[in-house]
């Protein structure tokens, strides 16, 4: 799979150099049927993001693994072979110290390798180290050429976590570096950076300590910006790097460098980066135009998967570099001492030599190499399938609690209405007893009237009994059919006041959905062209979710939008893999909602604002929710 994947990389780069776009841009699946294609982000030779020396502030992304391979050469076209300085001994001041050797003879060729890796530790920390080695072809040498380890780095990068629908990111850099050089031959202690003290110089590195000598421990600490506008098809970035290198054995602040840099990335598609930097390095005590500042343009070609190649030139600018006499008035350059008679030194003041020359070379032309792999994708994949079995077994044990609820509320409302008839049966029972008993009494009163009159009325004095008894009766059922019938009164409108306070407690968002049946998801964002929701999103989508939790007649369709930015057929699949991600985040936090919810992406084909415009395409980027059952919203608004 891996050597299909690799081969495939191959042929759609080929694809896109030759102009076939609608080729290079097709998305092949996976063995689990997802989108494997995953273009590879332009990096810096360290495996961080950005350019070549200039770092992008944006963080490689948790499991992201990289190798990073430069390759590197200029010619020494300046003549530094017979550059040599002396300064008095300040422990002897009779004695001078030795002669500083010069730099590579003119004519000399500098190859250097570099090999960087990095690693994304989580969505914000990274870490990242390097080791060069180069090699100095140089008549003037013995055996003529001269090959040595660079300094060995390493550091940590973390970015600040900013809202994704912010364009700016900030990131904070330290690393160490450890000078492997054995020799003075290749020591970068360019004179350019100690402004004109101990010029130990003959390989300038244009990266700052890229050949430090043996046993020097650096300590470089700098931050970066980086302003973000597009996404991962076109982009243009602005990456601006300030810093400051520190030899803790080097107390003075003469010895502290200035690191900055500033690069302008352009990414035309989604495998092409163009990118153009500026770098610059001066003592922090002394800012001066004669200080290395170069210029680098460089062509990106970046693979849909697994690696990218990049070609670039830096060009030197700035004035000449002349030595005659130092700042400090205890150093002396290109004076030879000599001994006088009496064995005392001496110095030739009258043959002083004054040498001009460039702290680097004019250009240099450089490659590099990629490998990105992603480790977590096969566990993110095991996760995805996990979460969806869980958020199943939830939601059966979710339907059966509701279930049982349902039928003890049935079995309680049944109690009542059964309550209810019975005394309406029992009062229109009275009733008809209390007519009965008047009858009654009517047709004894007729007859005692007929008999004598004392029987008469002894029968008419009983049935009256009979009759003030069924009244009482009646007036007692009546009473207390009344009694329940403000007793159920009462609880109609406790409900009903309950109902309104819950009225009045709904959110806007809620009283958007139950009053229209549609709410836009606000605060829902995705990293650009990818469906994992963002962090600061997960809170909102928690809320949401345990509303649409309380309404579970509803049925609610998650909808997905994009602008018309890119291919149609990646924008529908983009826009519902999105809407597939809400609905599955909104399930795992309340299980209840799988019966409620479904997913379609509609791609570009529904906007709301003009997509020629970027506020328009910021709108039509949406994530909707939409009450496909929309009569059952009167139930919740009664």
């Amino acid at each position: 799979m891996r050597i299909k994947k690799f081969l495939t990389s191959a042929l759609l780069c080929t694809a896109m150099v030759a102009g076939y776009a609608s080729f290079a841009s097709a998305q092949y699946d996976d063995d689990d049927g997802q989108p494997w294609i995953n273009n590879v982000p332009p990096m810096s030779y360290w495996g961080l993001r950005g350019l070549t020396q200039t770092v992008s502030a944006e963080p490689l992304g948790m499991g992201r693994l990289n190798f990073a391979i430069l390759g590197s050469y200029f010619k020494q076209d300046q003549d530094l072979s017979g550059l040599k300085g002396y300064r008095y001994n300040p422990l002897d001041m009779s004695k001078p110290y030795d002669s500083i050797p010069g730099g590579p003879s003119k004519g000399s060729s500098v190859s250097m390798m570099r090999l960087g890796a990095s690693w994304g530790i989580n969505d914000h920390f990274d870490i990242f180290g390097s080791l060069p080695f180069y090699i100095l072809s140089d008549s003037a040498l013995a055996g003529g050429t001269l090959f040595h380890l660079g300094e060995m780095m390493g550091g940590v990068q973390f970015a600040l976590p900013i809202p994704e629908e912010i364009p700016l990111r900030i990131a904070a850099q330290v690393r160490l570096i450890y000078g492997m050089t054995e020799d003075d031959y290749g020591v970068t202690n360019n004179p350019a950076y100690l402004n004109g003290k101990e010029p130990e110089y003959t390989y300038a590195g244009y990266e700052y300590g890229e050949a430090r000598k043996k046993d020097l421990l650096d300590l470089v600490i700098s931050s970066s910006q980086s302003l973000v506008a597009g996404n991962l098809r076109r982009a243009v970035k602005l990456h601006l790097n300030e810093g400051f290198a520190i030899t803790p054995g080097k107390a003075q602040a003469d010895d502290w460098l200035v690191l900055l840099a500033a690069g302008v990335e352009i990414d035309p598609t989604e495998f092409l980066t163009i990118g153009a930097e500026i770098n610059y390095r001066t003592p922090i005590t002394s800012f001066s135009a004669t200080d290395p500042l170069w210029l680098t343009p460089s062509l990106m070609l970046r693979s849909p998967y697994y690696s990218e190649g990049l070609f670039g030139i830096a060009f030197v600018a700035g004035a000449d570099f002349s030595l005659s006499k130092a700042k400090d008035t205890a150093v002396i350059w290109g004076r030879e001492p000599t001994k006088a008679a009496n064995g005392a030194w001496a110095w030739k003041s009258d043959t002083a030599m004054t040498k001009s020359f460039k702290p680097l070379e004019s250009w240099r032309v450089f490659g590099n190499l990629v490998f990105s792999f992603d480790l977590l994708a096969s566990q993110r994949a095991a996760m995805i399938r996990e979460a969806r079995a869980n958020a199943a077994e939830k939601a059966r044990l979710k339907r059966e609690a509701e279930l049982t609820s349902a039928q003890k509320d049935s079995i309680a409302r049944k109690a009542h209405e059964d309550s209810l008839r019975l005394s309406s049966e029992m009062a229109s029972r009275a009733h008809s007893d209390s007519l009965r008993a008047k009858a009654m009494a009517d047709s004894l009163s007729e007859k005692a009237r007929q008999d004598s009159m004392a029987q008469a009325q002894a029968a008419a004095n009983a049935a009256a009994l009979q009759a003030d008894a069924a009244a009482q009766r009646e007036a007692a059922l009546r009473a207390d059919a009344e009694k329940k019938r403000i007793a159920d009164s009462i609880a109609l409108a406790d409900v009903n006041k309950r109902l309104a306070e819950e009225k009045a407690k709904r959110s806007e968002a809620e009283q958007m959905l139950l009053s229209t049946g549609m709410m836009v998801l606000d605060a829902v964002y995705f990293q650009s062209g990818k469906t994992e929701i963002h962090l600061n999103s997960r809170p909102y989508l928690t809320t949401i979710a345990k509303m649409l939790a309380k309404y579970p007649k509803l049925k609610i369709e998650i909808g997905g939008h994009t602008d018309n930015v890119g291919k149609l057929e990646t924008n529908m699949a983009l826009s519902q893999n999105r809407a597939q991600a809400v609905v599955l985040f909104m399930t795992n936090t309340e299980p209840a909602l799988g019966q409620m919810l479904t997913a379609r992406g509609y791609g570009p084909s529904v906007p709301k604002a003009d997509n020629n415009t970027a506020a328009g395409r910021e709108v039509n980027r949406r994530v909707e929710l939409k009450v496909l059952n929309p009569n059952v919203l009167k139930e919740y608004n009664p």
